[in-house]
């Protein structure tokens, strides 16, 4: 089934947020970047990537302040090969 949003649909929370947090690590996104909360839909009753979000997500966040994602992000960059 697919969502009239056309948005990727994640079928829980967790799975939502853990994509939410890999694509800040593979696509280097800074902290103010791409999307930042995911969200149950309305439509659909999955759940989705947002970058419109009021706040951030609390864990993105708290990888954000502990400088765990920078750490990840220059893992990952490392492992591309650059």
């Amino acid at each position: 089934m697919s969502c009239s949003t056309r948005k990727y649909q994640y079928y829980t929370q967790d799975l939502a947020e853990t994509a939410l947090i890999d694509q800040h690590i593979y696509k280097g996104f800074l902290p103010h970047e791409g999307p930042q909360n995911v969200y149950e839909c309305d439509h659909c009753g999955h759940w989705h990537l947002t970058s419109k979000a009021s706040e951030r997500n609390s864990r993105l966040q708290e990888m954000i302040d502990s400088g765990e994602m920078k750490r990840k992000q220059e893992a990952s960059k490392w492992e591309r090969g650059f």
